[in-house]
């Protein structure tokens, strides 16, 4: 199965979701190293896109905001 990979912008807030592939040039970017890009999670798309269908408001806001949270 293939994995996603969430980064955050630390000023404007936009959320990126994207392959390996894209991911690795992401992390090697200045952009990167200025520390513009925080990476916040990796996931398995299907497996967070099943559980959030199956969840309410509440449940399914929480889920969401988490993904583009630093652990």
């Amino acid at each position: 199965m293939s994995v996603a990979f969430v980064y955050k912008h630390t000023t404007t807030g936009e959320v990126l979701v994207v392959d390996i592939e894209r991911a690795r040039e992401i992390d090697s970017s200045a952009a990167m190293r200025r520390g513009e890009w925080k990476h916040t999670s990796t996931i398995e798309p299907i497996t967070v896109l099943q559980l959030i269908v199956k969840s309410n408001g509440h449940k399914r806001a929480k889920i969401i905001r988490e993904l583009s949270e630093q652990p």
